[in-house]
């Protein structure tokens, strides 16, 4: 017989028992589908991370800043407090705090660099118009913010390299800040008061108050993962923090764009240069943060969650497996007359060992597409729950590949030829007189 006779006649005997054939296909249904499903969700942490870079500033950005403790020993809280590393004892970082002129020398003179933006924050602001008052908080840069996060002004515009020089009182403020605040009016070109308490002695109370004048609206970005708290900033150059508040130079961390990834290394071995050289040091006191490290961490992640629930939804595929061989070790019991009758009419073990093993083929093979499409709503309805019950707000995704769903309709295959082969053998080494003879 050819294949296609042996499929034919394959598919005809399986539907002489429907019941017990869906039944064991049922089993490959639910392990090809645990497989696909639970792939889907590993593969989705990766692609969550990734999206979530990418509304952030995106693949090529370095971070440096400076942390309280010696890069060597570790991070600790600055309520550690002066504790002295010696041999095997921690230490505090010396090292110069990170100054706005460290991004202009970066720009300046690092190879491979687009853009770099000096940064700090303060929280505990409130910002005020016309009796109305929204808590805030207070984030400070040189012009490029908008390109370095990815967030850029739905209305207005962000301040210029000239404002920021000249320290001018401007602020582009947030979306949640400009609704709140401002109700219906049209935010730009108005006038806000920004105040912070600034310290409490003796009963008494100081306050820092600065009028600000909004130039721009930032697009919305939504209250989840990374960008949670972004509606409620307001940003002003950092000259004007520096100048009104801080009174001195010193910024919270360097935000550095690449040229694009194979760059980066190149941009942070300039950029320690640079730094050891404004500072008088090696630049290596410096942290310096890469999103695609971050992916890594991501990918490995995802790696091991693939891992472990591929490895459960295996189980359900190796009792499909079984469940295959024992329909099949019951069909041959059923048919061993038929099988005699074949082999007094001239057909050879090959014939009775192909006839078997491609039923068992058919059978998995279906489960598998069947398995397969069920695991894409499978995998969604987890990435969904997840979402909703165990991260909230993540919008964890489901990524389906092509790839998985062939390399799961071939082990499906694989299983029904594995776990097919001894009913099938067993059948092919019965002899005619044997076979007929058998009740």
């Amino acid at each position: 017989m050819n294949l296609m006779e042996c499929i034919i006649l394959g598919i005809s005997n399986l539907r002489r028992n429907p019941l017990r054939s869906a039944l064991t296909i049922l089993g490959i249904i639910v392990g090809v589908g645990s497989v696909v499903s639970m792939v889907s969700v590993g593969d989705g942490s990766s692609a969550m991370v990734l999206r979530e870079i990418e509304r952030t500033g995106g693949t090529k950005m370095i971070e440096i800043y400076k942390d309280d403790w010696d890069k060597q020993s570790g991070t600790l809280s600055s309520a550690a407090g002066s504790v002295v590393r010696g041999k095997g004892r921690w230490q505090r970082n010396r090292a110069e705090n990170l100054e706005t002129e460290d991004a202009f020398a970066i720009l300046e003179r690092a190879r491979g660099i687009v853009n770099v933006v000096a940064e700090d924050d303060m929280p505990g602001w409130s910002v005020s118009y016309k009796g109305r008052t929204k808590e805030s908080r207070i984030v400070a840069s040189t012009a490029g913010y908008d390109r370095s996060h990815n967030w850029y002004p739905s209305e207005g515009r962000f301040f210029t390299p000239e404002e920021v020089e000249a320290a001018s009182s401007v602020a582009v403020i947030g979306s949640k800040v400009a609704e709140e605040v401002f109700l219906d009016e049209d935010p730009v070109g108005k006038e806000i008061k920004a105040s912070r308490q600034s310290f409490r002695w003796r009963g008494r109370s100081g306050l820092y108050e600065v009028r600000l004048k909004v130039i721009g609206v930032m697009e919305e970005k939504g209250d989840a993962m990374d960008t949670s708290g972004w509606d409620d900033r307001f940003v002003i150059p950092i000259t004007t923090l520096q100048q009104r508040f801080k009174g001195r130079d010193d910024i919270e961390r360097l935000r550095v764009e690449a040229v694009d990834v194979e760059t980066i290394p190149l941009a942070i071995a300039d950029a320690k240069r640079i730094l050891g050289r404004q500072h008088n040091n090696t630049g290596e006191e410096y942290n310096y943060w890469t999103a695609t490290e971050e992916l890594a961490t991501a990918r490995k992640v995802g790696l091991v969650m693939k891992a472990l629930m591929g490895g459960i939804a295996s189980i359900a595929l190796m009792v499909a497996g079984i469940g295959v061989m024992n329909i099949m070790l019951v069909s041959v019991t059923d048919r061993t007359q038929e099988i005699g009758l074949r082999k007094a009419l001239g057909a050879t073990r090959n014939d009775i060992l192909a006839q078997f093993l491609v039923e068992a083929s058919v059978l998995t093979l279906t489960g598998g597409i069947i398995g397969a499409i069920a695991g894409v709503f499978m995998g969604q309805g987890t990435a969904a729950l997840i979402s909703r019950f165990v991260w909230e707000g993540s919008n964890w995704p489901s990524v389906i590949s092509f790839g998985t769903m062939v390399i799961a309709l071939i082990v499906s295959v694989a299983i029904g030829v594995f776990f097919g082969l001894y009913p099938a053998n067993k059948a092919a080494k019965l002899t005619p007189v044997e076979a007929l003879r058998s009740d």
